[in-house]
């Protein structure tokens, strides 16, 4: 238990990136398309997708930094999900899903109970480590937006429950505790935990409503 709870801390990286070349450098990956009325769009070797950020387009490159490259545009409310990965590491995949009324998440982890996703209105990359990153500015007057996120099965959207990053507070504690209060055992639990922001939203991983 020890062991997954590691492997999953170590997914999660906040970087910092101050130059916009750096965050771009990240956000062309490969993978699929999943779209809603079925149909999957693929990169071949030469095909890249472009992460998208906010509730921005997804772009699909083919033939990407070649001279007959195509770009390729799809809403995100056509799109069920990215899966994504960096070309130098394929056993690393990672999702993405659209939130009508948040944007492009990252999905931290899933269960069939509940979804746990990651918002940053500066978007993702994925690192030649296959680690993801979730982009953002700090300034000494500004920090852009990010922030947890839960969905129950069954649920048409998300819910923000506090930004990803910091200790978690009782204030955090609170709303994911509301959020799962038809489990009361997991909602006394987090309001009970002393540990981080990631490793509080990890409980949730035994989160069972109606128990």
């Amino acid at each position: 238990m020890k062991k997954h709870l590691a492997i999953k801390t170590l997914l999660l990286i906040f970087l910092c990136l101050s130059t916009l070349s750096m965050a771009n450098a990240s956000s062309f990956v490969v993978g699929r398309i999943y779209m809603k009325n079925g149909s999957v769009i693929e990169c071949t070797e030469k095909d890249r997708i472009k992460l998208p950020k906010r509730s921005g387009d997804a772009v699909f490159l083919r033939n990407a930094y070649r001279k007959n490259e195509v770009k390729e545009r799809f809403k995100a409310d056509q799109i069920d999900s990215i899966i994504a990965r960096h070309p130098a590491t394929p056993e690393h995949v990672h999702k993405f899903v659209p939130s009508e009324s948040l944007g492009w998440l990252w999905i931290y982890f899933e269960t069939p109970c509940i979804c746990v996703g990651v918002y940053s209105a500066k978007g993702y990359g994925i690192g030649t480590n296959g680690g993801i990153l979730i982009l953002r500015r700090q300034r000494l007057l500004f920090h852009s937006k990010t922030a947890y996120c839960l969905k129950k099965a069954g649920d048409d959207d998300f819910v923000a429950v506090g930004k990803a990053s910091g200790k978690a507070n009782n204030t955090f504690r609170e709303k994911v505790a509301e959020y799962v209060s038809d489990d009361p055992k997991m909602a006394d639990a987090i309001l009970n935990s002393k540990t981080r922001r990631d490793k509080t939203l990890l409980m949730l991983e035994n989160y069972k409503p109606g128990e």
